[in-house]
């Protein structure tokens, strides 16, 4: 496998990260809005297998965290023969040792383990909008260069709706995900060859938890069954609560819920859409120096080792 990670703080937590992923080749990306010193000691005295890519701003809810993603991807195919690239942030972790991580890839050879919900997704109705989050592509949002233009925090965006580019199809999924190669490929070739649907997911909202799964679930677009849907994730988050839209930090406190969550039986293909049994999940998100170092360090002692 390969990993990317996307990355615009902490420094010592991206590190750890990385040397967490052992002999993983990994491609970093920080903001540009980071400070140079910061940045600079994430990616500092690593060997040939940590590379970073050139620096650029990178804004929630908008394109360019889309453009970063595929940048890295192109990145990692470029410089790898990895059959799984994991698409991380600085905040991420994993629950197993890379040879663990490996092994609960084997069923998913040549298939993505993302989660893939069609659209309307439930949990994205928001109460101006109940229509499961079809109102994120349905307007136009206003935007200046890959990023959107807000006003007090609020996305701008036209009143009228607008179809959809033909073949292309809506899915929810997560900015964290684990794609196989062959979806990494098909990924950057519709983006680096399909300018017209670049245009239409800039001025979407949040398209950075939309655009792979979609391109991946439209034929017209790859000449490429879709892929399956899914609703198994196998990050484990901790959410605060219905709608808040930022995870809960992970502290010490939250360890046997991890602990739990890595041992739990290890997920196929074929689980994908059962909701009867807890599956494992391979990496950790939220995590910081800060807040997470006990926790981390029990990860590596009880789970990693």
């Amino acid at each position: 496998m390969a990993a990317v990670v996307m990355a615009h703080r902490d420094a010592p937590q991206v590190r750890r990260l990385i040397g967490a992923l052992e002999d993983v080749p990994v491609v970093v990306h920080c903001d540009s809005k980071t400070a140079d010193d910061v940045a600079g000691a994430m990616i500092a005295g690593w060997d040939g297998r940590v590379r970073a890519v050139p620096r650029t701003s990178a804004t929630l809810g908008s394109w360019s965290l889309v453009r970063v993603e595929i940048d890295l991807l192109r990145a990692a195919l470029q410089h790898s023969s990895a059959d799984h690239i994991a698409v991380l942030s600085g905040s991420d972790y994993p629950l197993l040792s890379t040879d663990g991580l490996i092994q609960a890839l084997k069923p998913w050879a040549g298939r993505s383990y993302l989660m893939n919900a069609p659209i309307p997704f439930e949990p994205w109705s928001v109460p101006r909008h109940p229509d499961g989050g079809r109102w994120r592509t349905a307007h136009r949002f206003l935007h200046r260069g890959d990023d959107l233009v807000t006003v007090r925090g609020v996305p701008v965006r036209t009143t009228w709706q607008r179809p959809l580019p033909a073949g292309q199809e809506l899915r929810a999924t997560s900015q964290w995900k684990i794609l196989s190669r062959h979806d990494a490929e098909l990924v950057v070739r519709v983006v680096d060859s399909r300018p017209d649907l670049v245009r239409f997911w800039r001025s979407t909202l949040v398209p950075e938890e939309s655009v792979v799964a979609s391109v991946l679930s439209s034929p017209m677009l790859t000449g490429e069954p879709a892929v399956p849907v899914s609703h198994r994730h196998p990050w484990f988050i901790k959410w605060p609560a219905r709608g808040s839209h930022h995870p809960a930090w992970l502290t010490e406190g939250d360890f046997d819920r991890v602990a739990d969550a890595a041992r739990a039986p290890g997920g196929t293909p074929d689980d994908e859409d059962r909701t009867d049994v807890p599956l494992q999940k391979l990496f950790a998100r939220k995590v910081s120096t800060e807040r997470s170092s006990v926790l981390l360090d029990r990860v590596d002692a009880e789970l990693r080792r």
